[in-house]
């Protein structure tokens, strides 16, 4: 399985060509697609192929969307998301962001737990989220493990630099193949809109407790269903056509 399962600006390109032969072929898939935003539409061409495209992630332009690629997740497989965000703060406060708990309560979920390896841990959610903190490496990384070999994984580093202040955050959320394999309704139903396109959210919400400016505007459903797309192709589930391999 290749690595990286996620959008990017080339496979973006590749994917907005892919739709557009699809639909001059009369898939019925892509005349779907295309219907869904232009009903009547007699011909179609890249730049609105294009357009098409960005409203699936949730964007009003293509533009838009090529702005905030850099903001998108990826599958590493079928077990393992990623997402990575930068921020133009100090590292001892996205660092106090992630490991305290208070500060963790305001963006993610409250949450219980001492700033140190093999602490336990306590999400305050539904179901109750517990373990052991696996990982606690000081303005680095901090992970917390699941019973079941799951975990979440935060991890911090300077994008110019070892003094630079802007930072970047990489939030690596990964399951066992074992959960995944088994979850009824499949790895579609495990990756649901909480677990992708919720981590968007919460960072959006991390950067506007960090930075006070107020998250982009996007329409989370439909970036999320976008992602059951790229989840699809992480699963060898796609044909390269539709997904413009």
């Amino acid at each position: 399985m290749a690595p990286s399962h996620g959008p990017n600006t080339d496979n973006l390109r590749k994917q907005a060509k892919a739709l557009l032969r699809s639909w001059k072929r009369g898939d019925s898939d892509a005349r779907q697609r295309v219907a869904e935003l232009f009903p009547n539409a007699s011909s179609l061409g890249l730049q609105t192929a294009q357009l098409v495209l960005a409203r699936e992630y949730g964007f009003r332009s293509w533009s838009a969307l090529l702005r905030f690629v850099p903001r998108l997740g990826h599958f590493d497989d079928i077990a393992t998301f990623r997402i990575a965000r930068e921020f133009d703060v100090a590292p001892e406060r996205l660092w106090d962001s992630l490991s305290n708990p208070d500060e963790v309560g305001v963006w993610l979920l409250p949450v219980s737990f001492e700033r140190r390896a093999g602490a336990a841990y306590a999400f305050r959610s539904q179901p109750a989220m517990t373990g052991t903190v696996g990982e606690y490496r000081h303005l680095h990384a901090i992970r917390f493990d699941s019973a079941e070999g799951a975990f979440w994984r935060f991890t911090m580093e300077p994008v110019d630099g070892v003094r630079a202040v802007r930072m970047c955050l990489t939030v690596e959320d990964r399951m066992t193949l074992e959960s995944v394999e088994r979850f009824p309704g499949g790895i579609a139903k495990i990756w649901n809109p909480g677990v992708t396109a919720g981590w968007h959210e919460m960072l959006d919400a991390l950067e506007n407790h960090l930075t006070g400016r107020p998250p982009p505007e996007i329409d989370y459903p439909r970036l999320c269903r976008f992602y059951g797309r790229v989840l699809e192709r992480a699963a060898g589930e796609d044909s390269p056509e539709r997904d413009g391999a």
